[in-house]
């Protein structure tokens, strides 16, 4: 809200094709995990579902560095990893047309395998250039 009362509009979400490439096109079409990201991303575009945005650690447990992210559980709408398992990650980005919610990582949040990279981790690589 502004000091006026009015709600500010929220910032567009730009899903940039190599990053989606890169993050989402990497599984098989059809895997699990694709048409969660792929579904999810169509109800972020159509602009109908109410989105959970929460943020991201700024310095997470294991290592991660994501201030200023936000991310979103997949599928949209539902809590815990059990259900949830997947998340998109989101930096704030300044264009100059103004702000938007920039895509950055899609993965599993708390795999299983402890040799797949969290969600996290993936968002760490593409914004400090490596994996912590």
């Amino acid at each position: 809200m502004t000091s006026s009362g009015k709600k500010l509009s929220p910032a567009p979400t730009i899903f940039g094709s190599n990053e989606w490439a890169e993050e989402v096109e990497r599984y098989a079409p059809n895997a699990s995990a694709r048409l969660r990201a792929e579904s999810a991303r169509r109800e972020i575009k159509a602009g109908g579902a109410k989105l959970a945005w929460r943020p991201c650690e700024a310095k997470g447990s294991h290592g991660t560095r994501l201030p200023g992210c936000r991310k979103l559980y997949v599928p949209l709408g539902q809590e815990g990893a059990s259900v949830a398992p997947y998340g998109l990650v989101f930096q704030l980005a300044k264009t100059d047309r103004g702000l938007i919610w920039n895509f950055i990582a899609f993965g599993e949040r708390h795999p299983d395998n402890p040799s797949t990279r969290t969600v996290y981790e993936r968002a760490h690589k593409r914004l400090h250039g490596r994996y912590p």
